[in-house]
């Protein structure tokens, strides 16, 4: 009975007046095209030479498709294809007389894209003359070349077209992956000569969602064209248009053609269906992963599902605690997808296609939440509404510092984020705490299983992979461990050990002691602290009252432990299923060389006297200069990148004290010599010297496998500051007596050099590299007693 009503509507369909007026003018389409095609089969000659002369290109079979449906889609076959509904809908055609030009660059689009099989890059190039066509019929044609806009416009059409195609590429490798059932379906007839024929309408009904409308007919006429209250049903339309089209394309026979617009008429009245709403995506009682979407910047949960039908106006999302009464429902938390403004309503149209978020990180959602969504229609219309219920499993994986040094100002979540205090990226050496998040959760029988930590040199930006090294492992195992599973922040650079909690006895009985494992807090050691020696060994236990361990691995020894890298979270659940975050980070445990040469000269443990540098008389208001050589010199993390943080040198320091004088002595300005009362400044930003590959006694080379390798060469010592020696004389300065020398005295005096950088060196001396040097001298004031100097201090 069913077939016979479906045969009695076809036969009805047929035999309608509209249907066959329209089909006559599709007939009068064809007709010279198949005179012509007759005629060339009696003409060989001639056939062979339009060959010869005519080869194929691109513009003849768009000019030929311009050809054929200019002449059949006019406004009255227009309007005798619609149904009576959208006749109402639409008025006179003065009013949307820019829908039906779009329509026919639909057609046209669907007729081209199906002519033949099309790879993704061939689909883009007719997407790219559907774009023309569309942008020249509306009055606003593409410029030559393309303009900014226009490209960005194009590009977002071609990202939804991969968008769009990207399900039809995963079923086909499925296919090509699993092809064992394959044989059993075709010898069956589950698998026939229709096989396929849906996928590219599929393509299609992706494609042309609301979301791209601006980019494909340009911002003003979206902006024009959206208040028409027939916006809606031109999208419609012209989903039933590029079908049509593609199914005109691959029709062998007339009455295939003729199937073909039967099909375009019952797609036009579809149209007109009552509201649909439906949710596809999280499924009904489906553990749904928590993500974020950099689009609209949400972490949360992707709504996808369907919101159209006849003379819808918009939609709207809400959720609930799935405990919680009706009444609990709320919008709060909720981004709706473009091209709706994010705080709603929804746009019509949308069809298995994201409606919106549940923003998980704007307050507390519970695991488990119910998720309404309603589609209204016009005045008048019963609205449409469904719900599901589903559980969140929450992915908070990412590494927010290292050292308290916080990820830059696009946050844990960008894969290029620099660790930067006081917007200066820096560097880190030796030992280091990483602190993050690493937690999954909670779907019944699916939680988190362990964390690692891996590094890869270079910046990366794309996780999981080959090439990572793990450095760093705790896992969640046993009851006790699980127990302790932390859900907020701590320090992912932690160990498992065991430790009882045992209760005071009395009142207790003794040995009361309830059994409990920790996690400690420790550092990472990614290198020797001082170039040469050896970086502590890392064991842990996995289980800390079992036997099996893993043992810290330092990163790789090549440019001496230093170097650009990408440290790599990640969180594996119970399902074997994997979660990641990468930060990119300098780390630096490169030598720092600080030493003094020479003093005036001499080499350390030498003497001098004040004659050899006061002019004849001694004048008190002048300088007494003399230099202080060596060397106040930080690596480079990379050689030759003289950017921030590979260049990171700090400063230097240097001070000088009479022997018995509290240390460290009075500082010296830089770069001297100064004049009394000889003040700031103090600290020179400048490298000064260099150690060399080969150094001379006191000072250890360059990093030997440093990547590039440094320019081989001696070490060079320069100018540190010129020292005022009056400064040491009692007469010219009797402001300072616990420094200066009485005429005809002599005594021991130390400088003291201090260098260091700006990396974060939790290990090392003030928490970065420094080094000290010492430089031993005996001064005596050989200057004559008698009557001060001219310029004398008194």
């Amino acid at each position: 009975m069913a077939e016979e009503r479906s045969t009695q509507v076809q036969h009805e369909e047929l035999h309608n007046e509209d249907f066959q007026f329209v089909l006559r003018a599709l007939l009068a389409t064809y007709q010279p095209i198949l005179e012509e095609l007759l005629r060339l089969s009696r003409a060989p000659e001639e056939l062979k030479k339009q060959v010869e002369g005519s080869p194929p290109n691109c513009e003849d079979e768009v000019a030929q498709a311009n050809a054929l449906f200019e002449k059949f889609l006019t406004e009255e076959v227009a309007i005798r294809s619609l149904p009576p509904e959208a006749r109402q809908l639409l008025g006179p055609p003065e009013r949307w007389r820019w829908c039906l030009l779009h329509i026919r660059c639909c057609i046209i689009f669907g007729w081209l894209v199906c002519r033949g099989p099309r790879t993704f890059r061939a689909f883009a190039y007719y997407l790219y003359r559907y774009w023309r066509c569309v942008r020249q019929v509306l009055g606003t044609p593409v410029s030559t070349p393309p303009t900014a806009h226009e490209r960005e416009d194009f590009q977002t059409l071609v990202v939804a077209l991969a968008a769009a195609f990207k399900p039809y590429l995963t079923d086909q490798l499925a296919s090509v992956e699993f092809p064992a059932g394959i044989p059993e379906e075709v010898m069956s007839g589950k698998i026939d000569c229709f096989e396929g024929l849906e996928a590219s309408g599929e393509v299609f009904e992706r494609l042309i969602q609301e979301d791209v409308a601006p980019a494909l007919l340009g911002r003003k006429a979206f902006e024009q064209h959206q208040q028409d209250p027939f916006f809606w049903f031109c999208r419609c339309w012209c989903l039933c248009g590029i079908r049509f089209g593609c199914c005109l394309a691959r029709a062998r026979s007339l009455p295939e053609a003729v199937r073909c617009l039967l099909w375009y008429f019952r797609c036009l009245r579809d149209c007109f269906q009552p509201l649909v709403c439906k949710i596809l995506k999280p499924a009904l009682n489906a553990c749904a992963d928590e993500q974020y979407f950099p689009g609209p910047n949400v972490l949360g949960v992707e709504i996808v599902g369907t919101a159209t039908g006849g003379f819808c106006t918009h939609y709207t999302l809400e959720w609930k605690d799935a405990a919680a009464p009706p009444a609990a429902y709320t919008q709060v938390g909720i981004v709706y997808a473009s091209p709706a403004p994010p705080g709603g309503p929804g746009a019509c149209g949308k069809v298995n296609a994201p409606l919106g978020y549940l923003n998980t990180a704007v307050g507390p959602v519970p695991n488990s939440v119910s998720v309404r969504l309603c589609v209204y229609g016009a005045a008048g219309t019963t609205p449409c509404c469904t719900t599901v219920e589903f559980q969140i499993f929450r992915q908070r994986v990412w590494i927010t510092s290292v050292e308290g040094v916080l990820t830059g100002p696009n946050g844990v979540l960008d894969p290029t984020a620099q660790l930067m205090a006081g917007g200066v990226v820096k560097s880190f050496g030796s030992a280091l705490g990483i602190t993050g998040r690493a937690w999954v959760g909670q779907c019944t029988g699916r939680e988190i299983k362990r964390f690692t930590l891996s590094y890869q040199p270079g910046f990366v930006v794309v996780a999981g992979g080959a090439g990572w090294t793990q450095f760093w492992q705790v896992d969640y195992l046993t009851a006790l461990q699980r127990k302790e599973i932390p859900d907020a922040e701590f320090t992912l650079t932690s160990f498992w050990y065991y430790q009882p909690i045992c209760l005071p006895s009395p009142p207790f009985p003794p040995g009361t002691c309830f059994p409990k494992d920790w996690l400690g807090a420790t550092r990472w050691w990614t290198g020797p602290l001082i170039p040469g020696s050896v970086a502590p060994t890392q064991t842990f236990p996995i289980d800390p009252q079992a036997g099996p361990t893993w043992t810290a691995q330092q990163v790789f020894p090549l440019n001496c432990h230093s170097g650009k890298y990408t440290l790599q979270l990640d969180v594996e659940d119970t399902t074997g299923a994997h979660y990641y975050d990468i930060q990119q980070i300098w780390i630096d445990n490169k030598e720092i060389h600080g030493k003094i040469a020479q003093y005036a000269g001499v080499p350390p443990c030498s003497s001098l006297t004040l004659s050899q540098f006061a002019p004849p008389g001694a004048p008190c208001n002048v300088p007494w200069p003399a230099d202080l050589l060596g060397i106040a010199y930080d690596e480079y993390i990379s050689e030759g990148d003289l950017s921030i943080p590979s260049d990171n040198f700090g400063g230097y320091e240097l001070w000088i004290k009479k022997d018995g004088a509290p240390d460290p002595g009075v500082p010296l300005p830089v770069p001297g010599p100064g004049a009394p009362p000889w003040g700031p400044p103090f600290v020179g930003t400048n490298r000064v010297g260099d150690p060399g590959t080969v150094p001379g006694p006191g000072l250890r080379p360059k990093c030997s496998t440093a990547s590039p390798a440094p320019p081989p060469g001696p070490e060079l010592s320069n100018r540190l500051l010129t020292i005022d020696m009056r400064r040491l004389d009692a007469v010219c300065n009797p402001a300072e007596p616990g420094l200066t020398l009485s005429r005809g005295e002599c005594c021991g005096y130390v400088l003291r050099l201090l260098v260091w950088d700006t990396s974060v060196v939790p290990a090392g001396s003030n928490g970065r590299h420094e080094i000290e040097h010492h430089f031993p001298v005996c001064i005596c004031n050989d200057l004559p007693a008698g009557t001060p100097p001219p310029g004398v201090r008194g």
